[in-house]
């Protein structure tokens, strides 16, 4: 049979560098993308759900010149290249690095099998949406079920960024018995003859259509497909550093879950991972805060302490409803935990960790969506890099998204507090309070009650009416309490800036007695050849980026007036810095809006006050000041504050 590569080109079609959106998603963090979409694909294809799916990762080296068709590969780089020299600096350095790897002796290749699998279906005839074609033809595409993990069709795109030739070969036998093979070629346009551009994309196929080569494919000398499944081979496979190590720390904290309920069996050349050495692997890893949350949530699995709650029934609009028990909630209570739960879906992947639920209980918690109706209505909700649920993505009806997601944060909260929160008496002394409060009252005002105080410790958010404004929309104290996230974004104009931010009390780390200003190098501060110079003009320092560390600590003076005292101990002399505030979101932080401060310290000068920031001059190292806040917000929250210099 001739086999070769075939580019397709359209006349006024698309044309595509060598950048790619869906390469971008997982750009991060190549390694782990690969292992975390390769895992949830092999586990959505399961063959027979009474034994796991294997997954192996092999490494394997082959002669250059054995490679399919390599020297028409060569040719269409180098058409490439004439094609994007001197107009994409990217562009050039990938295909440089490409036609050296086909030049040398011998290419690495990562070869990725699974075991227990149903092979690609539909690969016989291409038909449009068999998974067949959802993997190697179509883009943005997913013909999953309701039950599955992936619902964009852009993990596909994870081992592409593995390749340096951005190259992969697909073979597979499918439960029809039907074996196959094909190469596909994720590069960029090039002009392929005179007026004809490429698309980008070229397969190594047989026709014209770009279909599947029947019959079995062995790249790897050392294995041969015996049974139905897939095997995926990375060419120019080139990672940087301990790949072994980076694919098995991936699949131990994406799929603990999963390899616990004995689902998945991963092997990775020789070692293997499995239900029964998974404790031992997990208790052997280094110690860091990353793992040690990976092993509190392994011994959450384990415990018979542990507290098992089934999801109650939901009832919804337009025929959406939940039956008990399609979620499951695990929580255990103990010292040092994170406070958070990891949120799961039917595969049992880590998607993220649901904060901001009680940060005066010590507790760790999983969420495990299985059943069927829920999971399809969270799925639709994810973000392609699974790491996020954002109501916004379930099209059919975001508002509906949002109250189902909400009601399963209350759950979860109120579910902790009930079972945690320990009884408290009306009053109770503040361990170290008097460290930052003077020996004044607190309140100016004797005659209101001193007893209401907050620590960073405290992260209970409760709900607050506003003075009415005729300009401004009135949120009902209902609609806070079930939409916080949405008070902070809209009624109080605090904006999402990501996971930045510095904690509520003891040490700030990342700056240090590093700390100051930095200048750039370049062109930013290349001297001007037509500026004669003014002998008296300074150099302008440029505001750090680094954190400055500090000690700090505050309380809640009135809370319906969202006014804060602070006692900050900064650990460097600054003759200007700025003290930026935070509050915590649902999965973000947002600024905190400031509207006065002041402080005690003849010394210490508050500058000025904008958004989220204080501006302050004459800091000295290791002497406190008190600054006292009011923010744009009337219910308790925790704050995060950095100190920087400007």
């Amino acid at each position: 049979m001739n086999t070769y590569w075939n580019f397709p080109a359209a006349t006024g079609g698309l044309i595509n560098s060598i950048n790619n959106a869906g390469l971008e998603t997982f750009r991060g963090n190549a390694l782990e993308s690969l292992t975390r979409e390769v895992c949830q694909n092999s586990l959505d294809a399961v063959k027979d759900t009474k034994s796991p799916v294997i997954v192996e990762f092999s490494q394997f080296q082959m002669n250059t010149n054995d490679f399919p068709e390599k020297e028409e590969l060569v040719e269409v780089f180098h058409k490439c290249e004439a094609t994007w020299s001197g107009r994409n600096k990217k562009s050039e350095d990938f295909i440089e690095n490409a036609l050296n790897l086909l030049g040398t002796d011998k290419i690495n290749f990562l070869r990725i099998s699974d075991f227990n699998t149903k092979g690609l279906e539909g690969a016989r005839d291409g038909e449009i949406g068999s998974p067949w074609s959802s993997l190697v033809k179509e883009a943005g595409s997913s013909n999953k079920g309701e039950s599955s993990g992936g619902s964009f069709g852009i993990g596909k795109s994870a081992p592409f960024l593995n390749s340096n030739l951005r190259t992969l070969f697909y073979s597979s036998n499918d439960i029809t018995g039907y074996e196959s093979y094909i190469g596909v070629a994720n590069i960029m346009s090039f002009e392929k003859n005179e007026n004809q551009i490429t698309l980008g994309n070229g397969y190594f196929t047989h026709n014209e259509k770009s279909l599947a080569i029947p019959g079995s494919f062995q790249l790897d000398p050392q294995f041969i497909r015996k049974e139905t499944g897939t095997d995926i081979y990375v060419s120019a496979f080139e990672p940087v550093g301990d790949w072994e190590s980076e694919v098995k720390k991936s699949v131990l904290h994406n799929f603990f879950i999963t390899i616990f309920q004995k689902k998945l069996v991963v092997r990775i050349n020789d070692f293997e991972i499995t239900h029964e050495n998974l404790g031992q692997l997990i208790h052997d890893l280094e110690s860091s805060e990353e793992n040690e949350i990976l092993k509190n949530y392994f011994n959450l699995l384990n415990s018979d302490k542990t507290i098992k709650l089934k999801y109650p029934a939901k009832q919804y609009k337009n025929g959406i409803s939940f039956e008990e028990g399609e979620a499951e909630l695990l929580l255990f209570k103990g010292e040092d935990l994170n406070r958070r739960v990891l949120m799961t879906r039917k595969t049992g992947m880590r998607l993220f960790e649901q904060k901001n639920i009680s940060g005066s209980i010590s507790f760790t918690g999983i969420l495990m969506i299985t059943g069927n109706h829920m999971n399809n209505i969270f799925k639709q909700m994810e973000n392609p890099a699974h790491n996020e649920w954002a109501p916004e993505r379930y099209e059919k009806d975001p508002k509906l998204a949002k109250k189902i997601y909400s009601d399963l944060r209350s759950y979860i909260r109120k579910t902790v507090n009930e079972l945690f929160q320990e009884k408290i008496t009306d009053s109770m002394d503040a361990v170290g309070l008097s460290d930052f409060l003077p020996n004044k009252n607190l309140l100016s005002d004797s005659g209101k009650n001193k007893t209401e105080s907050l620590t960073s410790s405290i992260k209970s958010l409760v709900s607050k009416k506003k003075k009415e404004d005729p300009l401004k929309k009135t949120v009902t104290k209902g609609e806070q309490e079930q939409e916080i996230e949405e008070q902070l974004k809209g009624e109080f104009g605090i904006t999402p800036t990501g996971d930045q931010g510095g904690n509520g009390t003891g040490q700030h780390s990342g700056g240090g007695d590093a700390g100051g200003g930095s200048t750039e190098t370049g062109e930013n501060n290349k001297l001007d050849e037509n500026d004669s110079g003014d002998q008296d003009k300074k150099r302008e320092r440029k505001p750090s980026k680094k954190p400055v560390q500090m000690q700090q600590r505050y309380a809640c003076v009135d809370k319906n007036d969202g006014k804060y005292r602070f006692m900050v101990t900064p650990q460097k002399s600054l003759t200007s810095g700025r003290l930026v505030f935070k509050v915590m979101g649902e999965q973000s932080d947002y600024d905190l809006p400031i509207k006065k401060a002041a402080t005690d310290n003849s010394e210490v000068l508050v500058e000025k006050y904008t958004a989220n920031t204080i501006y302050l001059q004459s800091l000295k190292a290791n002497k406190s000041f008190m600054l006292d806040v009011e923010i744009d917000y009337s219910d308790y929250c925790v704050m995060e504050v950095e100190l920087y210099e400007n």
